[in-house]
């Protein structure tokens, strides 16, 4: 009886449905808004991260995929290490760095080639952002989704890795595409969301073979919602197969491909490459401790406006931030972010605030919870003093996590909390991007 006198006073059913209608697509306008000016901050970031020389931080190999703007990069391949290097381990951005210049090719003549390249970065990043918008909503209210977007839009390692020629933004962006479109999946399967999940997979897969961790979220969180109702995980098994079709497909290229790539054991496949960084790797607790500042805080937010430390521009390393918390409190804007963010882990664990559960979202938070352990625990063992290189796949899955709890509290100012979150993320890390 009250939704019907509801539906009434809305002036009946078909212009309450319209209206539903026009606000659905007043939201989705909104997320796209958000993506396009994220994709204009990415590219003009860009342009001020060539002009002052700050394109090579964290290890970033943006040399190798400047060749991609040089046109023929299929028949360059033989004679290039460059290019059989990432062709061998991240095909998926060579694909899409080759379509795009050839769509593009009419604009050269306004724009240089190197520029409309970081462009489709730029523009894989906004992607990125509007798929993390889409993840949120999916996990938290609504009108918390904008500033929870904005945040991870300007999370240092996934701004810095939108504004630069270079794989990880892409495997970032189909690693949140996976996420987003899983967790809207859960709670609505259908086939053809099972199959578009598990083509994001194959494609995130063949341009990092460890994307594939990312299963692990709806195993993990079929297995607290099902338990040993082993029909559940059928889907699951078939979807996963994925990831060794793709290591297939790589090995077979590496195999294929005869350059100068293949004769370097960090270039010849994916076991020698892993057997060659982890034989060079330090495990002392200062390793450890910096690898765990980068990996959780430094990607996030930058403790400084200097990554120059170690930089070596005769190896085109440009350097990286000194591991040291106390630098987030030398400005007053970046220890106003501390603030704020241990006022939302406060309100997210105190008695006083925190959810007394989270329902159906405790599978995905252990999931994420799975999820943010294995990745980290391999690029530890992988390459820990590169956490910045590999820290931006696990942004998304990061934010979510501390996100749902606080999201569920009954804190009362969660949207001013986390809209002044975004404002004093974005200013620290554009210190960081300008360069001072």
């Amino acid at each position: 009886m009250t939704k019907t006198l509801a539906v009434a006073a809305a002036g009946g059913p078909s212009e309450s449905r319209s209206g539903a209608a026009a606000h659905v697509a007043g939201r989705q306008l909104q997320l796209v808004f958000i993506a396009v000016a994220a994709f204009g901050l990415y590219w003009l970031s860009s342009f001020l991260l060539e002009a002052r020389g700050g394109t090579t931080h964290f290890a970033a190999d943006t040399w190798f995929y400047t060749e991609l703007s040089k046109g023929s990069i299929f028949e360059r391949l033989a004679d290039n290490y460059y290019l059989d290097r990432i062709v061998r381990f991240h095909p998926t951005t060579v694909l899409l760095a080759a379509g795009w210049m050839k769509l593009t090719e009419p604009l050269t003549a306004f724009i240089s080639p190197l520029h409309l390249l970081k462009a489709m970065f730029a523009l894989v990043g906004a992607v990125g952002v509007w798929a993390a918008l889409w993840a949120f909503a999916a996990v938290v209210s609504q009108r918390l989704v904008v500033p929870l977007g904005a945040i991870y839009a300007s999370s240092l390692s996934v701004w810095y890795f939108s504004s630069l020629e270079e794989s990880k933004i892409v495997t970032t962006t189909l690693i949140v595409l996976y996420l987003a479109t899983y967790l809207h999946l859960r709670s609505a399967w259908t086939l053809r969301g099972a199959a578009l999940l598990t083509g994001i997979l194959l494609v995130a897969c063949l341009n990092e073979i460890v994307a594939g961790f990312v299963v692990i979220v709806p195993v993990v969180d079929t297995m607290v919602r099902h338990r040993l109702d082993l029909r559940a995980y059928r889907w699951i098994a078939c979807h996963a197969l994925a990831g060794p079709v793709a290591l297939g497909i790589l090995e077979l290229i590496m195999r294929a491909r005869a350059g100068a790539a293949g004769v370097h054991p960090e270039g010849a496949n994916h076991f020698s490459m892993l057997i060659h960084y982890i034989s060079q790797n330090d495990y002392t607790p200062a390793a450890l401790y910096a690898f765990a500042a980068r990996w959780l805080l430094f990607s996030i937010a930058a403790p400084s406006f200097d990554g120059s430390l170690g930089a070596n521009p005769a190896i085109n390393y440009g350097g990286d931030f000194e591991v040291a918390l106390s630098n987030y409190l030398t400005s007053a804007v970046s220890a106003g972010l501390v603030v704020l963010f241990g006022l939302v882990l406060w309100a997210s664990l105190s008695r006083r605030y925190r959810a007394a559960g989270l329902g159906d979202l405790t599978g995905v938070m252990l999931g994420l919870a799975a999820l943010a352990v294995v990745r980290g625990v391999f690029f530890l063992g992988f390459i820990p003093h590169e956490a910045m290189l590999f820290s931006s796949g696990l942004t998304l899955a990061h934010l979510l996590l501390i996100a749902i709890p606080f999201a569920a509290s009954s804190f009362p100012w969660k949207r001013s909390v986390l809209a002044g979150l975004a404002a004093l993320l974005f200013i620290t890390n554009a210190s960081f991007i300008v360069g001072r």
